[in-house]
């Protein structure tokens, strides 16, 4: 149930946050399988063919599209108490508090990794402090410092900048709804943003893939690529708020998912399956700079990730093939981990090769590996390797900050929290259908 805080029973959370975990996992373990597969020589890669035509059109189709979910999520479950705030009256979420939390999510496991790339893999590069200090504030993707080991680790960077931005969007959407007392008409003002953010986002994809700045431009990794999926997380977050607020008018986008959710991952599946053509590209090729490929790959992620992850948020949409799918006991536990098996991943590969100064060679260029390893064994040896890292990292470093962080801002919280502004009004008898099944909690994101 929510209060008037805007706040979820903890009765209400499990089966719906290992959902959420088990398709996080199920992305992570797809972002893994592309990149081994362009070591293992699969996946086709410029002049070079596929090795695997048929699988290499499978994977090559999970490219870029399974990192939407990861942003979707994220601006859905941190937005939606700030929608709350701007929606139902509720009091605004404390910015402090909040950027705490989302430091202790992404930075410890992040600082972890950065150091065992530096300091094992590339510790004949360190040119000085710098060299040290990029990674771990998150700087080396405005220049593209390449740091072997950390090759996927750009969005972590981008993540944590729309965590910042988040209050002041929030603010700014917040203010566009001011005078307005009809909550429809606020959201449609709240949206103005979020719109914006996803035309801006196709406007600097298109930019940087244009011809003239190469396969690989610096802009490639900044933020901006993947503003449109954070925005249509938001987006959905005040489709979710709406619903909270007078269940007998719950809007239309809400209801079909409730009632169809399997309609929607079919929907995903088409999507995927257009992806896998390769539209304006080349069927089983990892190609980055092709324009149109790119532009067209862009809107296919934002409907990939819409499709795949609106069912799993509406607590009324059941299906059993979709939890068989991803709320089961090994998704739970992987999604768990998900954010080490992400971070972790391309680092385990390098230590599988013994390619790093740490076995007294250079970090050697994946594409320079291709072919002297067969996919199964790899994605075998990389993924047993990456979960047993990723449950350390979790277990050792990642909950125990975040457990820590959690209870300090809990007492901190209760010393100087005000009173609660009560909520906007609504039928009590109403009160037990308002359950979103999604907290806002340290699971969010990542």
């Amino acid at each position: 149930m929510v209060n008037a805080n805007g706040a979820v029973a903890p009765a209400q959370r499990s089966k719906r946050v290992g959902r959420l975990d088990g398709v996080r996992a199920l992305c992570a373990l797809a972002v893994t399988a592309v990149h081994v597969s362009f070591t293992a020589g699969v996946m086709g890669a410029y002049t070079v063919p596929p090795g695997n035509e048929k699988l290499a059109v499978l994977l090559a189709g999970l490219r870029p599209i399974v990192l939407g979910p990861f942003f979707v999520l994220s601006g859905m479950l941190l937005y939606r108490p700030f929608a709350r705030w701007t929606l139902r009256g509720t009091r605004r979420p404390a910015v402090g508090p909040f950027l705490l939390k989302r430091l202790a999510r992404l930075w410890p496991a992040y600082i972890l990794l950065s150091l065992a790339c530096v300091f094992l893999i590339n510790y004949d590069a360190i040119d000085g402090v710098w060299y040290v200090l990029r990674p771990i504030l998150m700087l080396q993707v405005y220049d593209y410092t390449w740091i072997p080991g950390m090759d996927p680790a750009w969005t972590v960077p981008a993540e944590m900048q729309y965590y910042l931005a988040l209050p002041l969007l929030a603010v700014l959407m917040h203010w566009l709804a001011r005078g307005v007392s009809d909550p429809v008409r606020k959201a449609r003002r709240m949206m103005i943003p979020p719109v914006l953010m996803v035309i801006g986002s196709a406007a600097w994809t298109y930019y940087i893939h244009r011809p003239v700045m190469g396969p690989f431009p610096k802009e490639y990794w900044w933020p901006l690529a993947v503003g449109g999926a954070f925005a249509l997380g938001m987006a959905m977050a005040v489709v979710h708020v709406l619903a909270e607020i007078d269940p007998d008018r719950k809007p239309a986008l809400y209801r079909f998912a409730a009632r169809r959710p399997n309609v929607l991952w079919l929907g995903a599946l088409v999507v995927y399956a257009v992806n896998c053509t390769q539209p304006f590209g080349r069927p089983g090729y990892g190609d980055y700079e092709q324009l149109k490929l790119a532009v067209v790959q862009y809107f296919l992620l934002l409907a990939f990730s819409y499709l795949l992850v609106m069912p799993l948020t509406v607590p009324e949409a059941k299906s059993r093939t979709i939890d068989a799918i991803v709320d089961n006991p090994v998704t739970r536990y992987l999604g768990r981990i998900s954010y080490g098996i992400y971070l972790w991943h391309f680092a385990v590969m390098y230590f599988w090769f013994e390619s790093g100064n740490i076995f007294g060679t250079t970090p050697a260029l994946m594409d320079k590996l291709r072919g002297t390893i067969g996919f199964p064994e790899l994605i075998t040896a990389v993924v047993i390797g990456t979960v047993i890292v990723a449950s350390l990292s979790h277990y050792m470093v990642e909950r125990p900050v975040l457990n820590a962080v959690g209870r300090w801002t809990e007492r901190r919280g209760g010393a100087t929290a005000p009173r609660a502004v009560p909520a906007a009004p609504h039928r009590p008898e109403e009160h037990g259908r308002q359950e979103t099944g999604v907290p806002e909690s340290s699971t969010a994101g990542r």
